[in-house]
């Protein structure tokens, strides 16, 4: 096996795992993947429209209502009417819903600096560059997706 043919079996082992990682983290904190991606955007982004994250998340905005709905009586985001206009409903991260994201990546990122911490520093270099390229690569991916709807 090559380089590249032991790259795509790694990432293909990792992949599952990563998912079962955050299914037991998310479940001992009671969320689901969805309702975890959209408390995630709101810690990124800060209050924003129902509609606004509906189309970051990609789902339909039925979709958010009921993620709203979930999220609102975990207490973990809150529905604000939007001052402008009332009709449109802002969603706006609660302090309970910033502890429970901060918990969550701070046992992911925990995973990951552990595996991290058993490289040298030239190796670093390479991961950081590595991860960076992978951003810009799915950003470029996304919005050329995004411009082709």
């Amino acid at each position: 096996m090559n380089e590249r043919e032991t790259f795509v079996a790694s990432f293909r082992e990792l992949h599952p795992k990563f998912s079962r990682m955050y299914a037991q983290i998310l479940g001992r904190v009671d969320l689901t993947l969805p309702q975890y991606a959209l408390l995630y955007q709101l810690m990124l982004i800060g209050t924003v429209s129902m509609t606004e994250i509906s189309d970051r998340l990609e789902i339909t905005k039925p979709a958010v209502t009921n993620l709203a709905d979930r999220l609102e009586d975990k207490k973990c985001l809150r529905r604000v009417p939007q001052m402008e206009d009332r009709r449109v409903i802002l969603l706006e991260i609660l302090p309970k819903g910033e502890k429970i994201i901060a918990e969550i990546q701070g046992q992911s990122l925990g995973l990951l600096l552990k595996a991290y911490d058993q490289f040298d520093k030239k190796e670093h270099k390479i991961i950081s560059r590595f991860y960076a390229t992978v951003s810009k690569v799915m950003d470029d991916f996304l919005m050329s997706t995004k411009n082709e709807k």
